[in-house]
């Protein structure tokens, strides 16, 4: 759980707050309008990807414990996120928007599904990470594009298609990359030493 638990809190912490700070330039230079660098601060500040982490976070090191019956219904909600993500990105995507949007939503998902996770393998080795934190960092690496990507596209309006469609074909074809990707690593997995 540690090394998963770091891997979010690094995306929602650091990956996120970059993407909507780029998103509001970006938005910024379109309309050749400048926005107070405040409102920026506001908006990543206020992410609700971002401002959860936060708060979990701060509650984590305040040992808070959440009562049974609040873990047990916000689990049901976690349970039923991605396939509602799923359902509205479905409702998004269209036959002729993934049409034109195949060659670049393909090359975008060769990236993610198997360049990243080279790129990340490649950086554990040099780093001398722990086979547990490797494999961790790996799999983190090769799992489909977030949903939430999908959410911040919609919010800023920018390629809302061409997410719908790099979602929708890295989640299809992690069914197979990510099998391929746990028996490379399952060398990595007989070397860990049990704590």
């Amino acid at each position: 759980m540690l090394p998963a638990a770091i891997a979010t809190v690094f995306v929602a912490v650091v990956m996120f707050p970059i993407a909507v700070i780029l998103l509001e330039v970006g938005q910024q230079d379109a309309h050749g309008a400048r926005t107070a660098p405040m409102a920026t601060v506001k908006h990543v500040v206020l992410n609700p990807m971002v401002i959860s982490t936060l708060i979990g976070m701060v509650l984590s090191v305040l040992h808070f414990h959440m009562p049974g019956p609040v873990t047990t219904y916000l689990g049901i909600m976690a349970d039923a996120l991605t396939p509602c993500a799923l359902f509205a990105i479905g409702l998004g995507l269209s036959i002729d928007g993934l049409r034109a949007n195949i060659g670049k939503a393909s090359l975008l998902s060769a990236v993610k599904l198997v360049i990243m996770p080279v790129i990340v393998y490649a950086f554990s080795v040099f780093l001398g990470l722990d086979p547990l934190y490797t494999i961790a960092a790996v799999i983190c690496a090769a799992v489909p594009t977030a949903k939430t990507v999908y959410i911040l596209a919609g919010g800023y309006h920018c390629e809302e298609m061409m997410v719908a469609s790099t979602v929708s074909l890295t989640t299809l074809a992690s069914v197979a990359s990510l099998v391929v990707w746990l028996y490379g690593l399952s060398g990595l997995a007989a070397r860990i030493v049990p704590r």
